[in-house]
């Protein structure tokens, strides 16, 4: 939609004032000055980005799940079976499905939970795993036959502005040498930015640091009081040569992160406590995170997680195979 309106935007203009613009139209005109469309949106190129990609995000959904029903419809029209009685049939017969004690007490683990809270009842949690495990199935069900069938999304996704960040001084994974860098703008306190790390971590095992380099700039948000803290601590285990291992702690504890929590992480990674203290209580590194702020807001970055991938942008907690696909484009351009 915005797309759209951009290039109605656009046309109207040329037609008044019957120029040519090509891929960079003249958008308005003053005084005999015409401005063209890279001059007039470059303040906010990340936030147009954003609208153009949210809409693409909406048209692939809708168009995946118009694609399973029809592919579902096909299935079933085969084997002479309604569509639900072909998921049914695939996801076990509608048999029950044995869910163990130790799968329920594993879950509720996993969301740090258990059975101890009265509010929470057995019977209900084994119902939501045989619900979940019965849709896991028809999923994968699904999936394979949109392997069979080839299945292509023929909607082009936008291209993401061309960002250029400063990386200079900043905390850094891999080699300086490598032909992908990937700058995030990251807060400690965002459970999103928390959710992105094991993907980081991903990226690391599966490319290494030699065609892979991560950049760290800091960009702690307003409305989370205890990222600023956050980020002058791990600025001080940086000055000790242990940035990943106070991030990774930092992300790892985001509901402990007052004073007395952060010089406690700075003794457990075995950093010098009184060098520590000094620099942490002086705001030391005050400055340098107030930079990085600056170069995220002058590219236009003003939410957390975001990345830049050889200058293509990146925002949200996004899957591993969406970094997987801008990095092998990346390395292939070389």
């Amino acid at each position: 939609m915005l797309h759209t309106l951009i290039g109605i935007f656009s046309l109207t203009v040329l037609m008044l004032t019957g120029c040519s613009g090509g891929s960079d139209p003249v958008v308005a005109e003053f005084n005999g000055v015409k401005v063209k469309a890279s001059e007039a949106f470059a303040q906010v190129k990340t936030r147009l980005f954003d609208l153009e990609e949210e809409a693409y995000r909406t048209k692939e959904q809708a168009i995946n799940e118009y694609v399973d029903q029809k592919i579902l419809e096909m299935e079933a029209k085969k084997q002479n079976l309604s569509r639900e009685q072909l998921l049914d049939k695939e996801a076990g017969g509608g048999a029950a499905a044995e869910i163990t004690d130790k799968e329920i007490t594993d879950f509720l683990a996993s969301k740090g939970l258990s059975l101890n809270d009265k509010r929470i009842k057995k019977e209900d949690v084994k119902e939501y795993l045989k619900f979940r495990q019965k849709f896991e199935k028809q999923q994968q069900y699904v999936a394979k036959l949109r392997e069979a069938a080839k299945v292509k999304i023929l909607v082009a996704e936008p291209e993401s502005p061309k960002v250029a960040v400063s990386v200079e001084g900043q905390p850094s994974w891999g080699s300086n040498k490598a032909p992908v860098t990937i700058v995030e703008f990251s807060d400690f306190q965002c459970p999103f930015c928390a959710r992105a790390v094991p993907t980081l971590e991903r990226i690391k095992q599966e490319y290494g640091p030699e065609k892979v380099r991560l950049v760290f700039h800091h960009l702690p948000l307003p409305n989370h009081p205890r990222a600023l803290p956050a980020s002058l601590a791990s600025s001080c285990a940086n000055d000790q040569g242990k940035f990943w291992e106070m991030h990774n702690m930092l992300f790892e504890n985001q509901g402990k992160l007052e004073d007395g929590d952060l010089k406690e992480y700075a003794k457990k990674l075995q950093l010098d406590a009184a060098k520590f203290a000094e620099c942490y209580d002086k705001k030391a590194h005050m400055e340098k995170i107030e930079a990085s702020r600056k170069e995220g807001e002058k590219v236009g970055i003003s939410a957390t997680p975001s990345f830049v991938i050889n200058g293509v942008l990146i925002q949200g907690a996004q899957p591993f195979e969406r970094f997987k696909e801008k990095i092998d484009r990346a390395l292939k351009k070389g």
